[in-house]
């Protein structure tokens, strides 16, 4: 029976509202080996650190502080360092998962021929979907759109609600330290874990997480523009093989200025001020990313 040590990697970020409950549905799990916690604080300014300080004495939980922000890259590597499971589950602090999660994960590991999962993440219950919801949850997006056990690319595996098997970051390295921004960093770890296992990462609806983030769609365009003129263009850099996977299609090309233009822009904005629609939100993030790129 596949049974391992498991470590379970949190970076925080001013994030006082939803570490609680974090943490508490990370330690109301059922499984039936020893669970290593790592908690990283990036550098947050809000009252972050002294809520982790509250579980110090729980002797499966680490805390690690970082005196300035240095990223989701630096930071959980650090918990990547301190740890020495033999599976490493990677969550994010604003979202709760079920007290079957862990096992959920390692059930699906057991194969030794899968070295990642990524599950989903839900809206929690009783919670009205604003614009940003309706596009994040909607069921064409990412790693949703396929079924249950389903072999997935790179470019759908990122870090949120993930496990990966250790052993296959020896030779792979861990996130690029490099990148410090938003976004990016999952892609780029998941393009090297792909390039060696490209039967190995897989999609499960098992083990989903709830995600009690209050961002709206505007704060999101932003983060995707930051994305777009910071850590696309490395990436597109570091592997122009993947230039249609990672959109660099559209940045500097007759097609991409027919498309995403500021005149379709306009249009669509107005339109989106009357419907919500998914592929109206769809475009409009999109455009944020290459308004970035072009920018860059």
């Amino acid at each position: 029976m596949y049974n391992p040590i498991v470590d379970i990697i949190i970076p925080c970020y001013n994030v006082e509202k939803t570490i609680k409950m974090c943490l508490k549905s990370v330690l109301n799990q059922q499984y039936d080996n020893k669970i290593n916690i790592y908690l990283i604080n990036d550098g947050s300014t809000d009252n972050t650190l002294s809520i982790l300080r509250e579980f110090a004495t729980n002797k499966n939980i680490y805390i690690i502080s970082n005196e300035r922000n240095l990223g989701r890259s630096i930071t959980r590597n650090k918990g990547i360092k301190k740890g020495n499971g033999e599976v490493i589950l990677f969550l994010d602090s604003d979202m709760t998962v079920n007290n079957n999660w862990v096992q959920s994960h390692i059930s699906m590991l057991a194969n030794d021929n899968i070295v990642g999962v990524v599950s989903d993440y839900i809206l929690p219950d009783n919670i009205t979907p604003n614009k940003l919801d309706k596009y994040l949850y909607h069921p064409k997006r990412g790693a949703r759109k396929f079924t249950n056990n389903s072999k997935v690319k790179f470019q759908y595996f990122l870090f949120s609600n993930t496990s990966i098997k250790r052993n296959i970051l020896n030779n792979i390295e861990m996130f690029d330290e490099s990148i410090i921004y938003y976004g990016g960093e999952d892609t780029d770890l998941a393009i090297r874990i792909w390039e060696k296992f490209p039967n190995g990462l897989i999609f499960t609806t098992k083990a989903p997480s709830k995600h009690h983030s209050n961002k709206n769609i505007k704060e999101f365009y932003h983060s995707m523009y930051i994305y777009g003129n910071k850590n696309l263009p490395l990436l597109l850099k570091k592997y122009p093989q993947y230039n249609h996977e990672l959109g660099g299609k559209y940045i500097n090309t007759l097609k991409g200025y027919l498309i995403f233009n500021p005149i379709i822009r306009s249009i669509v904005q107005i339109i989106n001020l009357v419907v919500t629609n998914y592929w109206i939100t769809r475009y409009l993030v999109v455009d944020s990313v290459i308004r970035g790129a072009r920018k860059a």
